[in-house]
């Protein structure tokens, strides 16, 4: 309740060799602690409040329309009287956490050897019961990207104090295609899917929980969409069959208790499977690197 602020709104950049404000310098004062929040990027400044009891709230943001701005809010730093040493430079710690996630490639291969070791190619033509898969589309659909992120006041890397998005339920759904082309074909080996997003090598998600979608039809909750070619050898020539596959993203994010987690990127791994026409997976997700889903087709 005694709590004043000591430095509002202040734009940190790097200036003659320190992270400072370019406009006006600021002193340590000679008596009381200070609390520091910090958030980034700058340009989020007019949907983002700044409270010492509550934290950060950045309100109404709309990942879609800002797939390129990557949102970070630094741990609070409590009780603070005097610059620190930190790594290489001296100066109050500000560690930035993403509070956003992202996808950031999808991988194929086959549960086995389908084309026998033949790849379609002069010295290994394909065969006789020789099967192949071609990728024709990747989508994520239905996908709410409008919501508020709470903080908290003593916000840092615990799990309880990493804060929380709430999506805007009201918010028309966003749909991305990753891939749409003439069909990438898929062997044993694992292979990666380039994007086609508007030139984007990731999309950006917004963090949440997925509720469960019941009997409803996948393609109508959020979900991810595969559009595949199964194409059979035989007697020299071939057939293809065009299939669509969707899985609520309730049911790929099962194992991290439905949901997609703050600070995360997630690589989805697809495997074909002549043997059961299903879908199954065993997601995995990670600090903002590499996690990769295993889902079967």
């Amino acid at each position: 309740s005694e709590a004043k602020a000591f430095i509002e709104d202040a734009t940190i950049s790097y200036v003659d060799g320190r992270w400072k404000d370019a406009t006006r310098s600021y002193y340590w004062p000679y008596s009381g602690k200070l609390n520091f929040f910090s958030y980034s990027p700058a340009e989020i400044k007019s949907n983002t409040t700044v409270d010492c009891n509550t934290g950060i709230t950045i309100t109404d943001w709309d990942v879609n329309a800002n797939q390129t701005v990557d949102i970070m809010v630094a741990d609070v730093q409590t009780e603070q009287t005097a610059n620190q040493n930190v790594g290489l430079y001296t100066g109050v710690p500000t560690i930035f956490r993403h509070k956003l996630s992202q996808i950031v490639g999808f991988e194929f291969n086959t549960f086995e050897d389908y084309a026998h070791g033949h790849d379609g190619s002069a010295s290994k033509p394909y065969q006789n019961e020789d099967f192949v898969f071609i990728v024709n589309e990747i989508q994520i659909g239905n996908l709410i990207q409008k919501g508020t992120y709470y903080s908290s006041y003593d916000v840092g890397t615990a799990v309880a104090k990493i804060g929380a998005w709430i999506p805007d339920g009201s918010a028309v759904a966003s749909s991305y295609t990753w891939y749409n082309g003439s069909g990438k074909e898929v062997l044993y080996s694992t292979s990666s899917m380039t994007p086609v997003t508007g030139g984007l090598s990731h999309i950006m998600l917004l963090p949440q929980t997925f509720a469960n979608p019941g009997e409803a039809d996948p393609s109508t909750v959020p979900h991810l969409k595969l559009v595949y070619t199964q194409r059979s050898y035989t007697s020299g020539t071939y057939s293809d069959v065009q299939k669509t596959a969707y899985v609520s993203l309730y049911d790929l994010f099962q194992s991290s208790a439905n949901k997609i987690n703050i600070n995360r990127q997630i690589k989805v791994r697809i495997t074909f499977n002549l043997q059961a026409d299903l879908i199954t997976w065993a997601p995995d997700q990670e600090d903002w690197n590499d996690s990769e889903f295993s889902v079967i087709i």
